[in-house]
This record gives structure tokens, sequence and C-alpha cells, in this order.
């Protein structure tokens, strides 16, 4: 943790110390997000080959739900950048190995910090994700699941009321059933 406050307190102003900080860190997780912040305030030139770092340390994590997860913040950091064929081929890295996340609650999770990683630098970013949800979280499996198409269906309202939309999407059943009801769609 020390590390990766340092790091994000170096970055927007010595990238080559807070590269330093970054990759101090022990724990995989800490790491990739330290090297995450680094690559967004690093010059161009080299903010690539910290995000090429970054993914490549992701697969240090102890399990795939830590690989899949922690990648939001580089995969984030790319979409900001601009940095797109980096971001869609680690996006689609995090989305096949999705299905290998037990428990599935946590599954469910992982896909959500991908999701809103994604959907904040453009809602279009997201829609790989959202399909992928939709493929292997049915919203009654965990309260986790059902959080997730309800913070899904929340953020799109607020964006583009669109939250109807993402409830339709939903297979039959009681998670729906409450959202349809706390959306005023039943």
């Amino acid at each position: 943790m020390i590390g990766r406050q340092r790091a994000g307190q170096l970055a927007p102003s010595d990238t080559a110390q807070a590269l330093q900080a970054a990759r101090g860190c022990p724990d995989a997780w800490y790491r990739v997000q330290a090297l995450a912040s680094v690559a967004e305030y690093a010059d161009r030139s080299v903010a690539l080959s910290i995000l090429e770092e970054a993914a490549r340390e992701a697969q240090s994590c102890h399990d795939a739900y830590g690989t899949v997860a922690v990648m939001a913040w580089p995969i984030g950091v790319a979409f900001r950048q601009g940095q797109l064929a980096f971001a869609g081929r680690e996006l689609k890295k995090c989305l096949d190995r999705a299905s290998e996340i037990e428990p599935r609650a946590s599954q469910a999770y992982a896909l959500e910090i991908l999701w809103h990683a994604c959907f904040v630098e453009h809602p279009s970013h997201a829609n790989a994700v959202w399909r992928r949800i939709l493929e292997l979280c049915h919203p009654d499996s965990s309260w986790r699941a059902a959080r997730l198409y309800l913070h899904i269906a929340e953020i799109q309202h607020g964006h583009n009321r669109s939250a109807a939309a993402v409830i339709r999407a939903m297979p039959p059943g009681k998670a729906r059933s409450w959202l349809e009801r706390r959306f005023g769609l039943a």
C-alpha cells in the first residue's frame, strides 16, 4: 500500500521515482494499480510500455479474480490516453479469463469493476463487458450479481435514462422483478 500511495504521489512530477516506488510494491494487485497511476501521468512515449508492464504483472495475481479485476486500472488509463489497441487486447484477455473466476459472486464483482472502468471513459467501451456479464452472471445467483445489475441500471439511468434497457436484457427472475419495481417498470 505504501509503495502504491508513493507512486501515485510521485507520478505527476517524477516518472522514474514513481516507477521505482510502483515496482517496489510486494503484492501484484497494488503493483499493477501503482504502475497504472504512473502510466497515467507518464510521457506518451513511455506510457504504453508501463501499461504493458502492468499487464504482465497482473498475471502474478494469485487467481483469475485478481488478474481480471485489477486490469480495470490499466485498461481505464489506456482508454483515457487513446491507447485503444492495448485496451481492446487486454480487455479481450480479461473477458476470456472471466469464466475462470470462482466463486461466481467474485466473478460478478470483477466484471463490475471492469465494466465501470470502461464505461467511465465512453459507454461504448463497456459493451463487450456487458455482453460477458449477460453470459456469465445470472442476476439471481448471488447478492453481488444482483447488485451488479442494480449498479449498471443506476449508472445507465443517470447517463441516458436507459435503466429499462438493462432490465429488459436480464433473464426473468427475482432480481429482474425487483429492479422492474424499483425503476417503475412493473
